[in-house]
C-alpha cells in the first residue's frame, strides 16, 4: 500500500479517541447487562456459601480405574477406622512429569481419596436448595464425588480430555439433612506419573453460588467455544468469498478461513462435555495439536501478506516442523499422547518464536498501529502460555484459568480488524478512483459529444458538397450539353436543319428532372414515374403521340436516393426521347411489374411502342452519347437494359434488383 494510500486507509478508518472511548464504554455497559441478565444478578445473597480449603488425604492400594457405585462397595477400606488419612491443603497438586513412557498409559492408576465435611450452616433450606460446587480439577484419569457414601457425580468417556474445565455442579437436594453436616468424597484415579489436582470445595444456597459457577464455566469452556464457533461462521464466509474471487488470486479469505478452522480444532479440549469424546484419545490430542500449529502457520502467512515481504524460506523451514512435529506425533506410531502432553505444548514454542519475531520486526519497520498491536500481543502470549504450561504442571494454583485459547482469540480478533481496515482503506481507494473514473468519464463524454457534433457538421457539409457537385455534374452534362448544342446552332446558322425549339425544349425537361429528383421519395418507385409522366406528358401529346399508362404496385427500393432516382430518371427520358425522334411511333404503352432475374428479386419498367424497329448499331447519335450514358447509369443502378425489336415496334426494359450488392 503506498503512503497515499495509508494515509486515505486513516482517514478513513481513524476515529477521534473520545469516540472510540464512547464505543468501549457502551460496549462493557452492554456486557455488563448481559451478565446480569445471564447469571442471575440479586440484590441480597440468600445465604453464605462456605469454601472447604482443607481436606483428608489418603493414597489408597486400589488398581481400578472405575469408581464403586457406594463407599460400601469400595475395594479399599475408605470407610476403615484405622484408615491413615492427612490433612492437605486445598487446592492440591501432585507433582506431574513431563513426560514418561508408554508403558504407563497400561499400568495401574494412582488411586487418591479426598474426604471434606461440610458444616450445617452451608446447608440452610433456600427457595433453590444447596449446592456443591467445585471450580476445577484435573488429572488425566477418572474422579467422582460421594455424598454421604452415595455416588452423586463421575467423569464419563475418556481419561484424557475429560470434562476438567468444565466445574462441577451438584444439587444436594435430598441428600444434605437440616442440622446435620454432610460428608464428601472424592476419588481421583490417575495415570502414574500425571498427580492430579483439586481445587478447593463450595456449599451453600444455589442463590449464592450460581453467579461464580456460571462465571466459571463461561471463562473456563463457554466463552471459548462460543468465540470458536463465531469465528468458524466468518471463516466460511470468508472461504464462500474466496471461492467466488479465487481467480484473482487474493488468498487472504482462504488463510482467515483455515485460521478459523485451525482454531475451532486447537479448541476442541474446551468443548467436551461429561459424555466423552466419540474419538480415541490420541486423534483427539493429535487433532488438537494440529489445530494449534496450524493456527501459527496460517498467521505467519497472514503477516506476510500485512506486511508485503515475501518470505519462502522462512515459511519451507516453519512448514517443515510443523510438518515433522505433526507427522512423528501421529497416533499409529507415535508416543501415547496422555503421557507427553506438556511436551507436546512445549513443542509449540519454536514456531510461535518465529511469528512472534517476524510481528515484532514488521512492527518496527511498519510503524502503524495494526502492526503494534498484533506486536504487542504476540509478546503477551508468552509469558500467558508458560502460565499456562505452569497450570498444566500444578505448579500455580489449580484454580486459575487458562488464557491460551484468549491469546489466540485475541489474535485472531486482531486480524480480523486489520484486515477490516485494509478493506476500509482498500474501499476508499476504491472510491476516490471510481470518483476519478467518474470524472474522467464525464470529461470524455463532454469531448465525445463534441467531436460527434464536429462529425455531424463535417457530414452535412460533405453531404451538401456532394449533392452540389453532383447537380454540377447532372447540369453539366445534361442541360450544359444542350445549351451549347442550341448555342452551336445559331452561332453556325444551323437553325433551318436542327429543330432549335425542340433543343431548347430537352433542356427545360433536363431542368426539371434535375429539380424533380430531389423530391423525397420514400423508396417509391411509382411516385417517381409520376412525376415523369407529368413531366413529358406534355411533350409527348405535343409529338402527336399517345401515352397508356399501365403501372401497379411495386414494392419499395430502399437505395432509391436522390442520384439514384436521377439515374432512372435519365434512362427513361432517353428512352422516350429516342422514340419521339427515331421511331415514327404513334403509341407508347408504360408498364411495371416485378421480376426475378438470375434468381434475384427486383422490378421492371416496360416501354413498348409501334413504331420502326430500332437498331442501335445504326442509331444516329448527333453529338451525344445517349446509349453509353444508359448503360453507365444502369451500371450504377446495378440495373439492367434491354431494347429489343419487334414485329411491330420495339419493347424496352429496365430491370432493377429490390436490394443491391454491398447497400
Amino acid at each position: 500500500m503506498s503512503a497515499d494510500e495509508r494515509r486515505l486507509s486513516r482517514g478513513v478508518t481513524g476515529q477521534p479517541l473520545q469516540r472510540r472511548a464512547l464505543l468501549v464504554s457502551a460496549g462493557l455497559a452492554a456486557l455488563a447487562m448481559l451478565l446480569a441478565g445471564a447469571f442471575g444478578l440479586r440484590g441480597d445473597a440468600a445465604g453464605v456459601p462456605v469454601q472447604l480449603r482443607q481436606a483428608q488425604l489418603w493414597a489408597s492400594p486400589s488398581q481400578r480405574w472405575e469408581p464403586p457405585v457406594a463407599l460400601e462397595a469400595a475395594d479399599d477400606p475408605v470407610l476403615g477406622a484405622a484408615t491413615p488419612w492427612r490433612e492437605v491443603d486445598l487446592p492440591y497438586a501432585g507433582d506431574r512429569a513431563v513426560s514418561g513412557s508408554g508403558d504407563l498409559a497400561l499400568a495401574p492408576p494412582e488411586v487418591r481419596w479426598f474426604r471434606a465435611v461440610v458444616p450445617p450452616g452451608a446447608l440452610a433450606p433456600t427457595p433453590q436448595g444447596a449446592r456443591l460446587y467445585i471450580p476445577r480439577w484435573q488429572t488425566v484419569g477418572t474422579v467422582a464425588v460421594y455424598v454421604d457414601g452415595k455416588l452423586a457425580w463421575q467423569t464419563r468417556g475418556s481419561r484424557v480430555w475429560n470434562s476438567f474445565n468444565r466445574p462441577v455442579w451438584l444439587d444436594l437436594g435430598g441428600l444434605a439433612q437440616p442440622g446435620r453436616p454432610l460428608q464428601v468424597h472424592v476419588r481421583m484415579a490417575s495415570q502414574q506419573g500425571v498427580g492430579g489436582a483439586l481445587s478447593s470445595l463450595w456449599a451453600g444456597p444455589a442463590e449464592s453460588l450460581r453467579l461464580s459457577w456460571r462465571l466459571r464455566s463461561l471463562l473456563q469452556a463457554d466463552l471459548v467455544v462460543y468465540t470458536a464457533g463465531s469465528y468458524l461462521v466468518l471463516g466460511l464466509f470468508a472461504l464462500a468469498l474466496w471461492t467466488l474471487q479465487r481467480r484473482r488470486g487474493d488468498v487472504v479469505f482462504l488463510l482467515f478461513f483455515l485460521m478459523s478452522l485451525c482454531q475451532l480444532l486447537g479448541s476442541l479440549q474446551f468443548m467436551v462435555d461429561g459424555e466423552g469424546l466419540a474419538l480415541s484419545d490420541g486423534w483427539f490430542s493429535w487433532l488438537t495439536l494440529a489445530g494449534l500449529m496450524g493456527a501459527t502457520v496460517a498467521a505467519f502467512h497472514f503477516l506476510c501478506l500485512m506486511q508485503r515481504r515475501r518470505r519462502p524460506w522462512l515459511g519451507r523451514v516453519l512448514q517443515g516442523y510443523v510438518g515433522t512435529v505433526l507427522l512423528v506425533a501421529v497416533p499409529l506410531w507415535g508416543p501415547a499422547h496422555e503421557t507427553i502432553l506438556p511436551l507436546l505444548r512445549l513443542l509449540m514454542v519454536p514456531p510461535e518464536i518465529l511469528v512472534l519475531c517476524m510481528a515484532v520486526a514488521g512492527a518496527w519497520r511498519m510503524r502503524d498501529g495494526g502492526s503494534t498491536m498484533l506486536a504487542v500481543w504476540m509478546l503477551l502470549s508468552f509469558p500467558i502460555g508458560f502460565h499456562d504450561l505452569a497450570l498444566q504442571s500444578y505448579l500455580i494454583s489449580i484454580e486459575s484459568i487458562y488464557l491460551t485459547p484468549y491469546v489466540y482469540l485475541g489474535l485472531f480478533t486482531l486480524f480480523l480488524l486489520v484486515a477490516y481496515r485494509r478493506y476500509n482503506g482498500a474501499l476508499a481507494v476504491a472510491e476516490n478512483a471510481n470518483l476519478h473514473l467518474a470524472e474522467r468519464l464525464k470529461a470524455q463524454e463532454a469531448e465525445l459529444a463534441q467531436a460527434h457534433e464536429r462529425l455531424l457538421a463535417v457530414e452535412r457539409e460533405q453531404t451538401l458538397m456532394q449533392e452540389r457537385q453532383r447537380l454540377m455534374r447532372e447540369m453539366h452534362d445534361g442541360v450544359g450539353s444542350s445549351l451549347m448544342s442550341a448555342l452551336r446552332v445559331v452561332e453556325f446558322n444551323q437553325a433551318g436543319t436542327v429543330d432549335l425549339v425542340q433543343l431548347l425544349q430537352e433542356c427545360i425537361d433536363d431542368l426539371k428532372l434535375s429539380i424533380d429528383s430531389l423530391e423525397p421519395l420514400d423508396c417509391d418507385l411509382l411516385a417517381l414515374l409520376a412525376g415523369l409522366r407529368y413531366r413529358l406528358g406534355p411533350r409527348l401529346e405535343g409529338a402527336g403521340l399517345r401515352l397508356h399508362w399501365e403501372v401497379s404496385d411495386l414494392p419499395a427500393l430502399p437505395w432509391l436516393d436522390a442520384q439514384a432516382a436521377l439515374h432512372v430518371l435519365r434512362i427513361l427520358q432517353e428512352v422516350l426521347t429516342n422514340i419521339i425522334k427515331h421511331s415514327g411511333a404513334r403509341e407508347i404503352r408504360v408498364r411495371t411489374a416485378q421480376a426475378l432475374l438470375d434468381g434475384r428479386a427486383g422490378v421492371q419498367v416496360l416501354v413498348g411502342d409501334d413504331g420502326h424497329p430500332f437498331d442501335r448499331a445504326q442509331a444516329p447519335t448527333e453529338g451525344r452519347k445517349g446509349l453509353a450514358n444508359m448503360r453507365t447509369r444502369a451500371l450504377a443502378l446495378q440495373a439492367r437494359l434491354d431494347w429489343e425489336p419487334l414485329a411491330g415496334g420495339n419493347r424496352f426494359t429496365l430491370w432493377m434488383p429490390l436490394e443491391r450488392a454491398g447497400a
